[in-house]
């Protein structure tokens, strides 16, 4: 019984300790600065290294109302999404608030979005971006089950909501 326990115990420390960090900071050269790296969450993007850009992009952010009225009859549920990003890029810092917010109001679960920001030299922990064929950044891939249903890469096209709504189709 003692060995059992013993097992049991060490089992958990060590799957404990395998546990992926979120909202990793990370020294950059490029940048000569902090950035986070590796898997994040909505609170490392509004943490105090991201709250320069990530709020005032969000509450500025207009969403189209009669896109969104469509995208809210979209079927959400079994859909999965990666977004991968960087802390230091221009483009993340516009395009990412205002998925957060579109994701907020199409009531997408955020539990459903996989997020990593990489460095400049395109690596993060816990993805292979080169597997992922990502090159720019921000890039979210949409997923339904194991298949990907498109992408978003950098800029949308349109915008980010008629983007999604073709996605989606």
């Amino acid at each position: 019984m003692k060995i059992q326990i013993i097992i049991f115990v060490l089992s958990l420390v060590s799957l404990t300790g395998m546990g992926q960090k979120v909202n990793q900071l990370k020294m950059d050269d490029w940048v000569e600065g902090e950035i986070l790296f590796g898997q994040i969450n909505l609170e490392g993007l509004q943490g105090s290294l991201c709250s320069e850009w990530f709020k005032p992009e969000f509450e500025a952010y207009k969403i189209d109302a009669n896109l969104l009225s469509e995208l809210r009859k979209k079927k959400l549920s079994g859909l999965k999404m990666k977004l991968i990003l960087g802390t230091w890029c221009h483009d993340s810092h516009q395009q990412v608030p205002r998925l957060i917010k579109l994701f907020e109001a199409i009531k997408f679960p955020l539990s459903n979005l996989e997020m990593f920001a990489m460095d400049t030299y395109k690596k993060a922990p816990g993805i292979d971006i080169k597997a992922l064929d990502v090159k720019l950044v921000p890039t979210l891939i949409i997923y339904k089950g194991s298949r990907e249903l498109g992408r978003i890469i950098e800029s949308p096209k349109v915008s980010l909501e008629a983007d999604l709504l073709e996605i989606l189709k």
